[in-house]
């Protein structure tokens, strides 16, 4: 049997400064996901558990109880797996599968938080933060994708949203708007929606005054909704 791998290193390169990823069709008929890194492969199943082992938590199935310190630690390595197989799914613009390993973290940290042991909260409150990160990228990607530039502008203003609330539990609202993953999201958003130019932005305030100031308030909310959408 060999098992020198330097071909398959070869023909799938590592790039510094990108995840390197790809989707393989394996001889069994199986998908994976091939994530290149400086000293060899990893792979991943592209469905189910990245590992192939049974999964330990499944939303549809979770009992609402306390778990104890040994099961909060193997969800918790699970839930590593499938974020970082979501990373990988967005790096190859598989946005749709990506949001499916959010939604699974998502719930399962969410879980954690409610039912695990103390010293497992803070580290699920962090892996529910990452999760809102993904799930809001991965959706606003379908959007933009097909053309919805728009929405997928208010899809992340709502993630915003919800990640403030998650800072404001971790106590780091404090930073929350020069967090990393926040001001990413925000130079996204202003990548999708366009934006008008300010003079236009300025017409468009000075009427929503005047509307108001003479009780017009249908066109008021008119404007208003106008503005919000920029």
């Amino acid at each position: 049997m060999n098992v020198d791998l330097d071909r398959l290193l070869r023909d799938f390169p590592y790039e510094p400064g990108r995840l390197n990823a790809r989707l393989v069709r394996l001889e069994d008929g199986r998908e994976v996901l091939q994530v290149r890194v400086e000293m060899g492969l990893l792979q991943m199943e592209a469905a189910g558990r990245p590992d192939r082992k049974p999964m330990r938590f499944d939303p549809a199935a979770a009992i609402r109880a306390p778990i104890g310190a040994v099961e909060a630690a193997a969800i918790r390595l699970e839930l590593v797996q499938y974020q970082q197989r979501a990373i990988a799914f967005l790096a190859i613009g598989e946005a749709r599968r990506a949001l499916g390993d959010a939604d699974q973290v998502l719930a399962a940290s969410a879980h954690l938080v409610r039912w695990a042991p103390e010293s497992e909260v803070e580290w699920a409150e962090g892996a529910r933060f990452s999760a809102i990160v993904l799930r809001t990228r991965a959706a606003a990607a379908m959007l933009a994708m097909s053309g919805r530039g728009r929405e997928a502008g208010a899809i992340i203003d709502a993630g915003i949203a919800l990640l403030r609330d998650s800072a404001e539990r971790s106590g780091i609202a404090e930073h929350f708007d020069a967090l990393g993953d926040v001001t990413a999201l925000k130079a996204l958003r202003d990548t999708l929606v366009p934006q008008l130019p300010p003079a236009q932005r300025s017409e468009l305030e000075s009427r929503l005054r005047a509307a108001i100031q003479s009780e017009n308030f249908e066109l008021a909310a008119i404007l208003r909704d106008e503005l919000r959408l920029l």
